[in-house]
């Protein structure tokens, strides 16, 4: 009988956080918070709320996904970046393989109201029909965008039936070392006296 891997890799899409309009390249922000605290989630909303950045965000497993659709010149994506530095996140790749885990519900925040800068149509129909949702109302500020995707591989821990049963756990009681196999500082002193 083989035992049962506790590991396994797992292929996973994700988005790249840049885009190309018009030959010129753009950069979404994005957000990965590990935590189901909304008041840290909150805290992140406003951030992109205080910066004009249209956002659509889920829950994880762990937490959420914060992704903007607005398309920032290298400038601006790298002072928004600054704002969230705090996350332990490298900002340039976001998960878009859903997990089993996943909740079925994304959520839209239009911050973007006086549409200061374009949105890629493109991202937001890609997220819009992942979760079932209908294509974004034309506009003149959401444009066609080329995405740019990442396959990764993630390392993914299997629960196994039996770990979780109690009647399975093995506990072992701590044993003192005997005499046998340690040293005795005395007994060396003495030898070379």
């Amino acid at each position: 009988m083989n035992p049962q891997k506790s590991t396994q890799w797992v292929d996973t899409m994700g988005i790249d956080a840049v885009t190309i309009y018009n030959d010129k390249p753009y950069f979404f922000l994005f957000a990965d918070i590990d935590t189901k605290d909304p008041e840290f989630l909150l805290k992140i909303l406003v951030i992109f709320q205080r910066r004009h950045l249209s956002c659509y965000h889920y829950e994880t497993t762990k937490g959420y996904h914060v992704i903007s659709p607005t398309m920032l010149n290298i400038r601006e994506f790298m002072q928004h970046k600054m704002a969230l530095d705090f996350l332990d996140y490298r900002f340039d790749t976001i998960r878009l393989t859903k997990r089993k885990t996943d909740k079925p519900i994304l959520f839209f925040n239009h911050f973007n109201k006086h549409l200061r800068r374009k949105e890629s149509k493109s991202l937001h129909n890609l997220l819009r029909n992942i979760y079932g949702y209908s294509e974004i109302e034309p506009n003149e500020n959401y444009v066609n965008t080329r995405l740019c995707y990442t396959q990764y591989s993630q390392l993914k821990f299997q629960v196994l039936p039996e770990a979780i049963k109690p009647e399975n756990a093995q506990l072992w009681e701590p044993k003192p070392l005997s005499s046998h196999g340690t040293l005795n500082y005395s007994k060396i002193m003495t030898n070379h006296e």
